[in-house]
């Protein structure tokens, strides 16, 4: 953890702290208003209306985000697109095209230029809504304005935000699921600094049914993202029976059970989870053994492989070492226990995820060294370290 970022300015720090741009996005992706302007431009009305919205207030969310880039205004698109189809014929005429009336133009290009200098330069800072609440009716940068005449389309920028777009963005920034518990945990952070940790910690059973589910179908994507270079990422021939503690609703089995048949599986995981798990295992038409309860009052299978990806670092150390030893407790002889955590070769990640753990009442991001101290004090030996192509990395521990 050597690699330190440069030394930001006034202006850097101005960046790091907006959180204009941040929220924005997240109402946007709550709205799922990428999904509703996929199809095209819509009226702030008609867009209101799909998003549940109010018109005027969702006009000047969307003028906000036009100027960020990640929307347009529809008069902006089609205005190019018009020019693109006037540019061959340009020379054809030009006595028609100098008479489209000059002062027209040229008072497009002042008003155009003065809304851009005043709205997206004021706008993006200290002045978000300056440039843009005095004329509510009149028309602002790039055209838009509120009400019926007002459209809008997506961007280019917009499209990540859209449901399938991959890496999930849009359900990680949703307000309503796990990413916006995670997010308004931090609004709780100073407290959390002076007391040493949150007023109120929880689990996944302490979340919301909606947010518990957002959680699973989360964690769910990114097993099904990264199972297939888990599966390449080490020999997995030489077990017979893997169990996957805390393993949510098995995307990551299905994954190491498709690619060697052989295997035995084995999910661990709180009640919650385990219908969903079921259902994913028989679409997946692989056969594994489910055993539902908190892992800490449980009494674990017999097993040669115990995989813990993305556990162990949800527990302090002292719980953490009574994971590590009630795997070593089933742990048949030359058997291995498969730690999947974050590694801190990225400072900046690293210590970001640690403030998560911090902020959400639980756990801990830990160094290699740390890992492996926790291991020992299980009993256990770090034997191998792999590195995934994607993923966390693995380290193999065995008695």
């Amino acid at each position: 953890m050597t690699d330190r970022q440069p030394t930001p300015g006034p202006a850097d720090l101005a960046a790091m702290s907006d959180l204009i741009m941040p929220m924005a996005i997240r109402v946007a992706a709550t709205l799922h208003l990428a999904d509703h302007l996929a199809d095209g431009p819509l009226t702030t009305t008609a867009l209101a209306t799909r998003a549940g919205a109010d018109p005027s207030a969702l006009a000047r969310l969307m003028q906000y985000l036009v100027a960020r880039g990640l929307f347009e205004s529809a008069s902006d698109e089609e205005e190019r697109k018009e020019g693109a189809a006037d540019q061959p014929r340009a020379g054809r005429d030009e006595s028609a095209a100098a008479g489209r009336d000059e002062s027209a133009a040229a008072g497009r290009d002042e008003s155009a230029a003065a809304g851009r200098d005043e709205s997206a330069g004021v706008g993006r800072g200290e002045g978000a809504g300056v440039g843009r609440g005095e004329g509510a009716g009149v028309e602002r940068a790039g055209g838009v304005e509120s009400g019926d005449r007002g459209r809008f389309a997506l961007g280019d920028g917009g499209r990540w935000l859209l449901d399938g777009a991959p890496g999930s963005a849009r359900k990680w920034l949703d307000l309503e699921g796990f990413g916006g518990h995670m997010d308004r945990a931090f609004f709780e952070l100073l407290g959390t600094v002076r007391a040493g940790g949150p007023v109120a910690a929880g689990n996944k059973m302490s979340l919301s049914p909606g947010a518990a589910e957002s959680y699973d179908e989360l964690m769910a994507e990114r097993a099904r993202a990264e199972g297939p270079a888990l599966a390449q990422a080490l020999n997995w021939g030489r077990f017979k029976h893997v169990v996957d503690v805390g393993g949510g609703t098995g995307a990551q089995l299905i994954a190491l059970l498709s690619a060697f048949p052989h295997l035995r599986g084995t999910l661990v995981e709180l009640p919650a989870s385990i219908t969903t798990a079921q259902q994913h295992f028989t679409e997946a038409g692989v056969g594994c053994a489910v055993l539902a309860g908190d892992l800490f009052e449980l009494e674990l299978p017999r097993a040669d492989a115990f995989v813990l990806r993305y556990l162990l670092h949800s527990f302090e150390d002292e719980q953490a070492v009574e994971a590590l030893a009630k795997c070593r407790k089933a742990l048949d002889e030359g058997g291995s226990v498969l730690v999947c955590e974050a590694s801190d070769a990225s400072p900046a990640v690293f210590a970001s995820m640690d403030l998560l753990m911090l902020v959400l009442g639980h756990g801990r991001e830990r160094t290699l060294a740390q890992y492996d101290d926790v291991a020992a004090a299980a009993g256990l030996t770090r034997k191998a370290i792999y590195h995934p192509t994607a993923g966390p990395r693995v380290l193999e521990y065995a008695v």
